[in-house]
């Protein structure tokens, strides 16, 4: 039976590297990988213009005209592609060489096409007036049921 150098414990004597790589292989194919993901997501014609409609009729009590469409879509579409995803994940191989487990976490998420519009459609004037007066008029209708049947003349 022949042997091999031995440590200090009497087992056999291994590399740092073999040490390191104990269970995965050998090979440098193993080693974790990490990814750095960028990805654009760009709101469809149609869902611009639902929500710009949406907006506008909760903002300013009425649906959008097809320029106020068109303007808003393309500053939402331009936010969007100025302002990706980022995802950064990390894949590990088992000792076969097979992919074994990924995870990763979502550093931004981009654009929320919602908040964004409404953000955008709340600071015009328009959105401001609306506001203004429809406040006005909640409060002189609850000054009418407040007072209501005061009045026996």
């Amino acid at each position: 039976m022949a042997t091999g150098p031995t440590g200090s414990s009497g087992a056999p004597a291994t590399s740092a590297f073999a040490q390191q790589n104990a269970g995965v292989g050998l090979s440098p194919m193993f080693n974790d990988t990490r990814t750095n993901t960028t990805y654009l997501t760009q709101t469809s014609q149609p869902d611009i213009a639902s929500m710009v409609n949406a907006t506008m009729q909760q903002l300013l009590g009425r649906n959008a005209t097809p320029d106020e469409i068109k303007q808003y879509g393309s500053e939402l579409l331009a936010a969007e592609k100025a302002n990706p995803g980022l995802y950064s994940g990390v894949t590990t191989y088992g000792a076969t060489g097979k992919r074994n487990t990924v995870t990763g976490e979502q550093l931004s998420a981009g654009v929320d096409p919602a908040a964004f519009l409404s953000t955008l459609i709340q600071g015009t004037g328009q959105a401001k007036d609306y506001k203004m007066a429809t406040g006005y008029l909640d409060a002189m209708t609850q000054a009418n049921q407040e007072y209501k049947g005061a009045y026996n003349g």
